[in-house]
């Protein structure tokens, strides 16, 4: 960065520093008051502009409405409160319902239960609308030859008469066609029905049109706006809600969705306890089969060998036999339900049914070994069933969970076999202890022996049936008295208020907005203005003492050019502020004599050839002769002030061409005459300073009592310095808030480096209206004088009494 541009942002942060810290000013807070009253007209337009939009906004942006339903979740176990039985089946988490209700599993089931096969549009200028349930006309007998091109397909529809239309598809026209017969487009086939035949308006416009949907496509259009969160954990109540264009649509998706998860929830229940029965029957077939053999066998073996009672060895043996043979019945069911569970987790991920191993494992020693292991295998299923809707089945995510869902599946197979080894050992003692006995009573006869196998058969296959007879009453005990009292508590209402866009959150967001924004503009004006605004500013930022002349109040006309007005409007602020600078003119020199007033200003349009022709008018006014001279060669205006030609003036004066004389115009003014600049030459700096140019001033003094010069501005030219050095009243122009404060720093240069310690400052253009909002321009230093804003002693602003239409003072704001 250049060490001038670093010195320039220093220079700035200074200024924007200062700026802050003495907010607390008069002149300050003035001048803020003051650049705030200026943007008005724009902080106006932002307020007009935000409420435009706001209105715009609510006008064209499509409302959004909510309808909700509250649904409550509970279970009624009155088997278990008068039987005391054990509750086998089923009790969700609400976390669970809450992940069921906002799956695409259970939406795609409420897609079928509602009727958006076909959904119905009509296009608007700006938006378009979705008439749901009132489309006037309904599309039936869909058969879809090629569902790839005619599913999201737009059919426009344009009624010739109430019974004949045309279809528009990808801007081919179709028909006419006659309600009452078939649509053959190629793909699909359909049939268009009107039901309201006095609501259709015949002409050439499709504005109406349908479109067919898949679940798919519906799910994932609804989706997103279905919602499900808890209201009450204690209550067990789940608010369900959905946010939609079409209220009627919105109400009719939530209790559809509703009335899915509840009728769900309980042929799920209904599911897995029928499943459960279902185990239990196929049992009980086999073990009343075995049973009828065993006792079969053993009525033919005593009707054989004609038995009827065992000895008191025999019966000795047949308790200890039959413990044993208890326990490994015990074994082998425990087994049975081991080998289930083995064979269900080696199936694929999607056929595991995880309630149906959990009802197998109810009652028994590992239920809670392997229940929990079992809930969290289903947990990861529905967590990999969820996440396909959001990824691929190669991506990290998914890859992650099939790990987690293998882990756990090894887990449960690994305690399954540790659980299936510790029965096979205690299986294999118990039957070593079997065989002890059964040798050390082989000495017993033959036939009675005989006979205790199959009582013992018997007796195991009889308590084995027995127990599958008990679960099953116990079962279905609490089956009936397990009631699942799910219901909804509050059902939607269609919404009659949209939920987003809200009138009065945007009227107060944008309009706000256009209230920060304004004031931002405010706040950035203040800090960036850079403009000399009142002679407490020149003083401040000049380095030398200078000297004031006045003030020049701001015409509130538009001035062309510069021109004589003093004597057109002689009572008016204008004209007394060239009487109170000609009055201070004599603090700076009241010697007697002709004397010369050199005006001079750092750029153009400063307003220094206005002042000048002003200010001789003033002088001549009070009876002086004044004569006025255009040495701003470059670009002259002298002539245009008081509308005369400039092919003769200084220029071809200084060059001998002309006589002065035959140069010299007299005004409207009595007293009062000018010359002006004459043809631009080509080297004006030379003209001006020559001794020629000298000599002219001094024939000057002996016809006039003052001598007014327009010179060139200094900040851009040199041409002037001599005549501003040479001058006895050296006048600088400043322009309210339009010269730069850095001008002051020409003022300095011209009083210290080039002496002219004379020099005095006239602040031109300046708005007296601010004296209004606390900024004033009052000073206390050069020549003692100085004034606030009004002029009421017996002088006014004659213009002030004139009718000033609305349009014109909000116009005046801008300047």
């Amino acid at each position: 960065m250049r060490q001038e541009d670093i010195s320039g942002f220093n220079d700035s942060f200074e200024r924007y520093k200062d700026r802050i810290t003495n907010f607390s000013n008069e002149f300050e807070f003035g001048l803020f008051i003051y650049i705030t009253r200026r943007s008005l007209p724009f902080i106006a337009l932002i307020l007009v502009l935000s409420g435009l939009s706001a209105f715009l906004y609510l006008r064209y942006t499509t409302p959004i409405y909510q309808a909700t339903a509250t649904l409550q979740l509970e279970k009624s176990d009155k088997a278990n409160q008068i039987l005391n039985v054990d509750q086998y089946l089923e009790d969700n988490e609400l976390s669970s319902d809450i992940e069921l209700l906002r799956s695409r599993f259970l939406l795609l089931k409420t897609m079928r239960g509602m009727d958006l096969g076909v959904r119905y549009f009509e296009k608007g200028r700006v938006r378009g609308s979705d008439h749901y349930k009132k489309s006037g006309y309904t599309v039936e007998n869909v058969a879809i030859a090629d569902s790839s091109s005619a599913l999201n397909s737009l059919f426009f529809v344009r009624f010739q008469t109430p019974r004949s239309f045309y279809i528009q598809r990808d801007e081919i026209e179709y028909g006419p066609f006659r309600s009452d017969e078939a649509v053959d487009l190629g793909d699909i086939k359909f049939s268009l029905t009107p039901f309201w035949q006095n609501a259709f308006s015949t002409g050439n416009d499709y504005v109406r049109y349908f479109r067919l949907n898949s679940l798919e496509d519906l799910s994932n259009e609804f989706l997103p706006d279905l919602k499900a969160v808890v209201l009450n954990s204690t209550a067990k109540t789940i608010q369900l809600s959905c946010e939609n264009a079409n209220p009627q649509l919105a109400r009719d998706l939530v209790m559809q969705h509703a009335f899915t998860f509840l009728e769900f929830d309980k042929e799920r229940k209904k599911e897995s306890a029928e499943k459960i029965l279902d185990f239990i029957e196929n049992q009980l077939d086999t073990v009343a089969f075995n049973l009828h053999n065993a006792e079969f066998l053993l009525n033919s073996f005593k009707q054989e060998h004609r038995l009827s009672n065992l000895s008191d060895a025999t019966l000795i043996y047949m308790d200890r036999l039959t413990d044993y043979e208890n326990d490994l019945v015990d074994l082998e069911l425990q087994r049975s339900v081991l080998v289930e569970v083995k064979k269900v987790s080696e199936l694929d991920p999607e056929d595991v049914d995880v309630y149906n191993l959990i009802a197998l494992l109810a009652g028994t020693q590992y239920e809670n070994t392997l229940s929990g292991l079992l809930v969290e295998l289903n947990s990861l299923l529905k967590q990999k069933e969820e996440q396909f809707y959001r990824v691929t089945e190669n991506s990290e995510d998914a890859k992650a969970l099939d790990y987690r869902i293998g882990i756990q599946k090894k887990l449960i197979l690994e305690s399954v076999n540790s659980l299936e080894n510790k029965i096979s050992s205690k299986y294999d003692i118990i039957s070593s202890k079997t065989d002890q006995i059964e040798g050390a009573f082989r000495n017993i006869p033959a036939q009675e022996l005989e006979f205790a196998r199959y009582q013992r058969l018997f007796d195991i296959n009889e308590k084995y049936y027995t127990i599958l007879l008990e679960k099953k009453i116990e079962y279905r005990i609490s089956k009936a008295g397990f009631v699942t009292d799910n219901k909804i508590l509050e059902p939607s209402r269609t919404p009659r208020v949209p939920i987003s866009p809200i009138p009065n959150v945007t009227y107060t967001g944008l309009i706000g907005f256009g209230v920060i924004l304004g004031l931002l503009f405010v706040i950035a004006r203040y800090l960036l203005h850079n403009n000399i605004t009142s002679l407490n500013e020149v003083a401040k930022l000049s380095n030398a003492s200078i000297g004031v002349l006045g003030m020049i109040p701001k015409y509130k006309d538009n001035i062309p050019v510069s021109q004589l007005i003093i004597d057109k409007k002689s009572k008016s602020l204008i004209a007394e502020s060239f009487r109170s600078i000609r009055t201070n003119l004599q603090f700076v020199d009241n010697t007697p004599g002709p004397k010369t007033l050199a005006i001079t200003s750092t750029i153009s349009s400063e307003g220094k050839t206005f002042v000048a022709i002003n200010l001789a008018g003033i002088i001549a006014i009070s009876g002086k002769r004044v004569i006025i001279l255009d040495l701003d060669m470059r670009r002259p205006k002298i002539h245009k002030g008081f509308g005369v030609p400039n092919d003769r003036g200084m220029s071809t004066i200084l060059i001998g061409k002309d006589s002065y004389k035959d140069c010299i115009n007299k005004s409207t003014i009595e007293n009062l005459h000018f010359i002006t600049a004459g043809p631009i030459p080509p080297n004006p700096s030379e003209l001006v300073i020559t001794k020629e140019m000298e000599d002219f001033i001094a024939i000057l003094k002996t016809e006039y009592d003052m001598i007014v010069i327009d010179n060139p501005p200094v900040g851009l030219v040199t041409d002037g310095i001599q005549s501003i050095q040479n001058a006895d009243y050296p006048v600088y122009i400043f322009r309210a808030d339009f010269s730069k404060k850095h001008f002051v720093q020409n003022v300095d240069r011209l009083i210290n480096e080039n002496g002219i310690k004379k020099l005095s400052i006239i602040l031109n253009s300046v708005d007296v209206d601010r004296n209004k909002y606390g900024y004033y321009y009052g000073y206390g230093y050069g020549y003692g004088y100085g004034y606030g804003g009004g002029y009421d002693n017996g002088y006014y602003n004659q213009e002030s009494r004139k009718a000033v239409g609305l349009w014109k003072k909000f116009k005046s704001l801008w300047n």
